[in-house]
């Protein structure tokens, strides 16, 4: 191959025309990065629509110290989402106790041996 196709293909490949050899799976096509990007924001809309649906049941109130990176997100979550903080809280601590449930068995494990 001479020097000009050389460089035509390669160009070609810069452009997206061709894929090159190896590089196949590695680079997504546009209609694949549009499909994540879209999956991506469904994935979001359903989160925060499911925290904003989110009803906190009970009158308990607790203080917790929350540090600086974190009460940054925590002050825009409102504004930028409707999604309120208290939901919000709830709505981690209980998802992360459905996944966890371990922890739950352990704590209540935990608490029998103490009474005793």
């Amino acid at each position: 191959m001479g020097s000009g196709d050389y460089i035509n293909k390669l160009v070609q490949g810069v452009r997206g025309e061709m894929a090159i050899s190896g590089n196949q799976d590695m680079v997504p096509s546009d209609s694949q990065e549009n499909e994540s990007v879209a999956k991506e924001e469904s994935d979001i809309n359903s989160l925060l629509e499911s925290m904003r649906k989110f009803k906190v049941k009970g009158e308990t109130k607790r203080l917790i110290r929350m540090d600086s990176r974190t009460e940054k997100v925590l002050k825009l979550l409102n504004p930028t989402f409707r999604v309120d903080v208290t939901s919000f809280v709830n709505f981690l601590c209980w998802e992360f106790l459905k996944e966890n449930p371990e922890l739950i068995k352990e704590i209540k494990q935990s608490h029998r041996k103490i009474k005793l």
